[in-house]
């Protein structure tokens, strides 16, 4: 893919930087590359049943680009990721099956998010992977943003920017241990099963409409569009990470201070005019992939391992 086609397109990617900054990184504490090479371990080898576990392993943050409205945003995100096994229960053939176990593999309850959220395996702190690292980072980036902009960061805010950091630093680092993980994460959603989108409504429609109090065509409707357009987001992020790691890290650093400007004046905290924060932004997601590069493999190992385990407990196969 050509640099500047990959630059147009950052501003589809836009959109999913925007929701992942103004919803709460508790529902996707891993990057999408992270979740990729989780599945492309635990399930099948063969094509077209291990790019669809791997969709399926992406897919619980579907609904993270709805900021528009928020209140369908926050329902379904918990929802995917807290009741998943209501999409393993509702595939039913085995054209479904893959796409809902990689789905079922994201959970953040005993799945994967939950080593980054609620408990590393490999770090030795009772606390998420993601969430140990965004607390290191987040001091200095109070302390950096005030010195060269002059504007104070509350803890909250610059820990939620620092979680954002960590998750994209630890998915352009898969590329040292994965060097194709752009391109399963690009060949998943261009190949993802045609029933997806309708396994997802049948599973989650019903209690979503029940609770907006709209019928289950619209809410129907609502879901399979918002998936396409994240498959969309899929295709583009992937390609992104096919660049060599310079390349796809300024890219991700560009996109994220476009996004980062907007979710501080969000926030009442206007940057000065004409501010270009992409170095601080570069700066920070190369201190982020400092952090972790040392452990960063064995936590990603460690949890896919853990979740293969736990998909065994839990009598997730097919």
């Amino acid at each position: 893919m050509k640099e500047t086609g990959t630059r147009k397109g950052l501003v589809v990617l836009g959109v999913i930087f925007m929701a992942m900054v103004f919803v709460s990184s508790e529902a996707f504490p891993w990057g999408w590359a992270v979740h990729t090479y989780v599945d492309d371990h635990i399930g099948k080898k063969a094509e077209p049943r291990n790019l669809n576990e791997i969709y399926g392993g992406m897919a619980p943050d579907t609904f993270i680009y709805m900021f528009s409205n928020p209140d369908y945003l926050g329902y379904l995100s918990y929802q995917t990721h807290n009741e998943f096994m209501k999409i393993w229960n509702a595939a039913k053939w085995s054209i479904e099956k893959p796409s809902a176990f990689g789905f079922v593999s994201h959970n953040d309850v005993w799945g994967a998010d939950s080593t980054a959220h609620h408990a590393c395996i490999t770090c030795g702190e009772e606390k998420g992977y993601v969430i140990v690292k965004a607390e290191i980072l987040k001091d200095t980036l109070i302390a950096v943003v005030f010195e060269n902009l002059g504007i104070f960061l509350d803890d909250a805010i610059a820990l939620e920017i620092s979680h954002e950091l960590v998750e994209n630093a630890v998915d352009i680092l898969m590329k040292r241990i994965d060097h194709s993980i752009g391109r399963k994460i690009t060949s998943a959603a261009l190949f993802r099963s045609p029933e997806f989108p309708l396994l997802l409504a049948k599973a989650y429609a019903p209690g979503f409409a029940e609770t907006f109090g709209i019928s289950r065509l619209e809410a129907a409707k609502i879901i399979v569009s918002a998936e396409k357009e994240f498959r969309k987001s899929l295709v583009l992020y992937g390609q992104i990470l096919m660049q060599d790691e310079a390349t796809a890290l300024q890219l991700i650093s560009e996109q994220t201070a476009g996004v980062a400007k907007g979710f501080l004046a969000a926030n009442g905290i206007d940057l000065p005019p004409d501010t270009d924060i992409t170095p601080l932004v570069q700066y920070f997601t190369e201190l982020a992939m400092a952090l972790c590069a040392a452990d960063f493999a064995d936590e990603v190992d460690a949890t896919t391992s853990y979740v293969g385990a736990q998909m065994k407990a839990h009598g997730i196969s097919y």
